[in-house]
């Protein structure tokens, strides 16, 4: 597709992925009704991806640059057994971009306060969201070792590698749109996870096991349009 007429581009860097093994009864409230959450192993996952956003266009137009962004996310299988990306929140350091993604993807996205220094000990972000909830998410990660592509049919690969994300639009509407990039490079990383009000403001509250942490140095990233399934 011509870069003028993707709905949304972007350049994302320096990510961090906190990921969270919970039961799927768990998550069965949480995820559209026309979706399963999606299992490895008898698990279900819940991720927190903190994101440094170096461009955001849409429609070939540049919107923002520089942002950050802290997104929380779940896993799903849809009637027709397409693996998918389901959204339980977005937080974006800028009000036009989450108004975008709102409007334009119908993703649940909020203005936030983030913050994103380098330490010693790696990489701390911290998110509080601007709607007097207090939610909260206050994370750090250290990467150790030398990114590779994910490898296919590994643990690494069902958490990042997905090409669909889903919504769920008027009326009940099956929503499913389209999400383009290269296989995401990754590496191991140390992690630890200081707050996670965020998890619990989008109804996840089975989070018990030890995070698995990874680190990206990024990808760019083309999101699609949503269609009706």
């Amino acid at each position: 597709m011509p870069d003028s007429l993707r709905p949304l581009s972007v350049e994302l860097s320096d990510v961090g992925f906190v990921h969270w093994p919970v039961p799927k009864a768990a998550l069965q409230s949480c995820v559209p009704a026309w979706t399963e959450p999606h299992t490895v192993d008898g698990s279900a996952w819940v991720s927190a991806l903190a994101i440094a956003i170096d461009r955001f266009d849409a429609f070939g137009v540049p919107i923002r640059e520089d942002l950050q962004s802290v997104n929380v996310r779940t896993y799903v299988t849809t009637p027709s057994m397409d693996r998918a990306v389901y959204f339980l929140s977005l937080d974006v350091s800028d009000r036009l971009a989450a108004d975008a993604m709102r409007s334009l993807f119908r993703l649940p996205a909020h203005h936030a306060e983030l913050r994103r220094r380098r330490t010693v000990d790696g990489v701390e972000v911290v998110a509080r969201r601007r709607d007097g909830s207090g939610a909260r998410l206050r994370a750090s990660f250290d990467p150790v070792g030398d990114p590779t592509p994910t490898a296919p049919d590994t643990l690494a690969s069902f958490l990042v590698d997905r090409d669909r994300y889903v919504t769920t639009g008027p009326l009940g509407r099956r929503l499913v749109g389209s999400v383009g990039h290269p296989p995401w490079p990754l590496q191991p990383a140390d992690g630890t996870i200081e707050a996670r009000t965020l998890l619990d403001a989008a109804g996840v509250d089975a989070v018990d096991e030890p995070p698995l942490v990874h680190y990206s140095p990024g990808v760019e990233m083309t999101v699609g349009g949503l269609e009706s399934r």
